[in-house]
């Protein structure tokens, strides 16, 4: 398994970082957007003031923010 995730902000900062396993992942993208971002069906989740996004391939939306999606594990 290889997810790839992408993180841009506002003042254009960009990092693209890739992991073996989800919980390195969502500890990356959680680190940018936070545990709860506004996530899109697009496939991006933006943070909740709105200058960080992270979009990612490899993982689903679910698989990286369980807790706002409410699934656990």
């Amino acid at each position: 398994m290889q997810i790839t995730i992408r993180y841009s902000s506002i003042d254009r900062f960009r990092q693209t970082r890739k992991f073996k396993t989800l919980a390195g992942a969502q500890k990356y993208a959680h680190k940018w957007v936070g545990p709860h971002p506004d996530v899109s069906p697009m496939g991006y989740a933006v943070s909740f003031d709105g200058i960080g996004k992270v979009t990612w391939t490899g993982a689903t939306a679910a698989e990286l923010f369980p807790e706002k999606t409410g699934l656990k594990g």
